[in-house]
């Protein structure tokens, strides 16, 4: 079995300095560690699943998500006593198949519908922020909501991915207009006052 974190990291209780590089940037969390300290303990246990090879695995609030390999989802999904064990520790099972990019992913969670676009902004730290528009048609087929899609794909990305609706920017651009307008109003007024 294949895991985020390679066996010998996991047997001797340290990280290699490949592993080691990989959670300094971050690609590799604690609880991929956690996660596959706990899975190496299941492989006696469950001899079928010696050839499946898992990406990552995220907690995000109640549920799992594991990205595995090409072909390795029903392979996983196929032990349903291990899939019960998994629910049981960590929550309900998502499974996707890798590797993780963010248009794949976000597709799987918000099926049937499409994205309407993804813009991605950079701060001057270098950290990086994608923003996922949706319409606002949708809203009532995606199952999550934007706060459960955030949490999930952040949590799959390894970084911060907002969802935003069509109609919440232009309501948000009306917002910001109508404040404009009050603040020129006010501006008027002081200076209809000074004179």
């Amino acid at each position: 079995m294949k895991l985020p974190i390679c066996n010998f990291d996991l047997e001797s209780d340290m990280l290699c300095p490949n592993c080691q590089a990989r959670f300094d940037r971050g690609e590799i969390t604690q609880f991929d560690i956690e996660f596959s300290k706990w899975m190496l303990d299941k492989e006696k246990k469950y001899p079928n699943i010696e050839n499946l090879n898992i990406l990552k695995a995220a907690k995000a609030e109640t549920r799992l998500i594991l990205v595995v390999k090409k072909k390795n989802k029903e392979l996983l999904l196929s032990e349903e006593s291990l899939v019960q064990e998994l629910f049981e520790q960590f929550g309900e099972l998502i499974v996707i198949e890798g590797p993780a990019k963010l248009r794949t992913v976000v597709r799987e969670f918000i099926f049937p519908a499409i994205e309407v676009g993804v813009n991605n902004l950079y701060s001057p730290d270098g950290t990086k922020e994608s923003i996922v528009m949706l319409r606002e048609g949708d809203r009532e087929r995606i199952k999550f909501s934007k706060d459960e899609l955030r949490t999930i794909v952040s949590a799959i990305m390894g970084e911060s991915v907002l969802f935003e609706y069509q109609d919440d920017r232009r309501q948000l651009i009306k917002e910001e207009e109508v404040k404009d307008e009050f603040e020129q109003r006010m501006k008027e007024l002081e200076e209809h006052r000074a004179r």
